[in-house]
């Protein structure tokens, strides 16, 4: 399944490829097959050698578009580098070979395909190609990440990076965002894949693309099938198969595929039989297309290459392929009919089977489930227990400290300010003496910083106001010069908020500002708050150095703050790298 996944996603990769590229002479033409191969024709006849590679490379895409034949295409871009090869244009050579390579890891090896690869990113660079390096560097980047070379792999994502700020290419700003998916999923972090999903979709119906966005509704569709949520999935996957893209019915078999093993799980054999059907003709529709295209393939072969033979054998070629592609078509169905009958024998074999054993294990299924219940209530409650004693005695702490310091700092130091000021109108000629109103001055700002760890400690604006303005308040105490210009933004309404969820959340954003203040070395800040019916999600992001989440030794903040995360119940999400900047997420249930 991964594979087929994987091929699609190349598929529209290639698709994408020559909108992607620099612009060269007959490279953009748009033509149609007559087109093709009439001038290819004329190139042969002519002995244009240059304009013979170009054609190739154009039928090559005509293949994948039409057919989705990336054997032939394969084959056609190779006659393509071949050509350019000989009279020594080392662009067009560099370019086409480096969109070969894409195919070279299921065609031949990854090792192959990064030899290719960084032989034409070395003279992209050498020669300026900004655009052909960007599209190389997202290719290298996937390739690495699917070694399992992840250093290498970063280090071409931060190029990339470099060179799209400078291009704003959106396509391939899509492109690079389809392989973080796909890297995702493989790596079973699924809610990652999701986030990215969801990015290309919106990307991509931003721009225009709608085949990208239907990409990426089966994406979120077929990820949560495989996160267990298969209502959900089946609400995606259903959307998706409404729309009607051209050059899609790959796309449009994996839904299929996918909608009837999920109705296979729920024991919907209806649905799932109408699936598997449907999902047999298509394919029956997609091997028609080949013999179409091979049909085509062996008319040019034979007009070009063997002109001495007689039509009456090509026909006979054709009608082999076309009894071929008929016997193939009757297995299918058979195997269609077959996998219904078997879904159907499994059905009533499954309930009987259940019928005989129900009543011996449900006794036994609900005591272990009433063990393993109580066995995880204690060990929550164990563990909130322990947190909230934790939380609790540092507030309480907290309390204690800014109490203290109000009440007995801050009042000696009020005290002594009074006196200074009386001893100041007794001695008019001490305000005149400069070492006098430094120390005024010096014992102002003590006050004030006073006051400032005490409203730091305990935030009085969250018991009067609520969340959303104390952490507005919080903002606004560590505005100021020297510091990096924050961006406060909320959506929903926090005035009912439990006070221990909204003072755990105040303290959260309270340390991720600290951290992004004191390590992050930002200019800009992003603090955003949100809140729906049944969840309150939390962003903070800097413009910082950033850092990789993997080596960073995590210290007494981070700790902090995952353990509020886990005491609320919550998920952490923190997207970093090197130079990257560092995006925290936060979602707390409510319900």
């Amino acid at each position: 399944m991964v594979m087929n996944i994987f091929r699609l996603l190349l598929h529209l990769l290639l698709l994408a490829a020559p909108a992607c590229a620099w612009a060269q002479e007959g490279f953009d033409e748009t033509l149609t097959f007559p087109q093709i191969d009439s001038m290819l024709k004329d190139a042969n006849d002519r002995r244009d050698v240059r304009r013979q590679g170009v054609l190739w490379y154009k039928w090559a895409y005509y293949e994948l578009n039409t057919y989705g034949n990336r054997s032939l295409m394969f084959e056609y871009l190779t006659n393509s580098v071949t050509r350019f090869s000989r009279i020594g244009d080392s662009l067009a050579y560099f370019r086409v070979r480096a969109e070969l390579a894409d195919l070279l890891p299921e065609e031949s090896s990854d090792d192959e395909a990064m030899l290719i690869q960084q032989g034409a990113l070395d003279y992209f660079r050498r020669h300026q190609h900004t655009q052909l390096e960007a599209r190389l560097l997202v290719s290298l980047t996937r390739i690495y990440n699917l070694k399992g070379d992840t250093t290498t792999a970063s280090v071409f994502k931060k190029a990339f990076r470099e060179r799209n700020d400078v291009l704003r290419d959106t396509l391939l700003e899509i492109r690079f965002q389809m392989d973080e998916v796909m890297r995702y999923q493989r790596e079973k972090k699924y809610k990652n894949a999701l986030y990215m999903a969801f990015r290309v979709r919106d990307n991509s119906n931003s721009a225009g693309y709608p085949y990208l966005a239907t990409w990426a509704e089966y994406q979120i569709g077929h990820l949560n099938f495989l996160n267990g949520e298969s209502a959900l999935a089946i609400q995606l996957l259903t959307r998706a198969e409404k729309n009607d893209i051209p050059l899609y019915d790959t796309l449009r078999r994996n839904i299929y595929r996918d909608l009837a093993a999920i109705y296979g799980k729920k024991d919907s054999l209806a649905k799932a039989y109408d699936y598997a059907m449907k999902y047999s003709r298509l394919s029956d529709e997609l091997l028609e297309r080949e013999r179409q295209a091979t049909y085509q393939r062996l008319t040019h072969q034979f007009r070009v290459d063997a002109k001495s033979r007689r039509l009456d054998d090509l026909e006979e070629q054709k009608a082999t392929i076309e009894n071929a592609a008929q016997q193939q078509r009757l297995v299918s169905w058979a195997l269609a009919v077959a996998l219904g009958a078997t879904f159907l024998l499994m059905f009533f074999m499954v309930r009987f089977y259940r019928h005989r054993l129900h009543t011996n294990r449900v006794i036994a299924e609900i005591k272990e489930q009433i063990n393993q219940q109580t066995i995880r209530q204690l060990e929550d409650a164990l563990r909130i227990e322990s947190m909230q004693s934790m939380i609790e005695g540092q507030e309480t702490e907290r309390r204690r400290v800014a109490h203290d310091l109000h009440d007995s700092v801050g009042g000696l130091l009020a005290a002594t300010k009074i006196r200074l000021e009386n001893l100041s109108a007794k001695l008019p000629l001490l305000s005149e003496n400069e070492e006098f109103g430094k120390i005024k001055h010096l014992l102002d700002d003590t006050i004030a910083e006073t006051r400032q760890i005490s409203r730091n400690l305990q935030p009085g604006s969250l018991h009067q106001f609520g969340l959303m303005k104390a952490v507005s308040d919080l903002i606004s105490r560590v505005q100021g010069a020297g510091v990096p210009a924050i961006d406060f933004q909320h959506f929903g309404d926090f005035s009912q908020l439990d006070h221990t969820l909204a003072l755990n959340c105040y303290r959260i954003v309270q340390e991720l500002l600290q951290n992004s203040q004191k390590h992050a070395k930002a200019t800009e800040i992003l603090v955003q708050l949100s809140r729906t019916d049944s969840e309150l999600t939390l962003l903070v992001e800097d413009n910082g150095k950033g850092y990789d989440p993997d080596r960073v030794n995590k210290g007494m903040g981070t700790d902090n703050v995952a353990q509020r995360v886990q005491f609320l119940k919550g998920e952490i999400s923190i997207q970093s790298a090197e130079g990257q900047g560092t995006s925290t997420m936060i979602t707390v249930p409510l319900v």
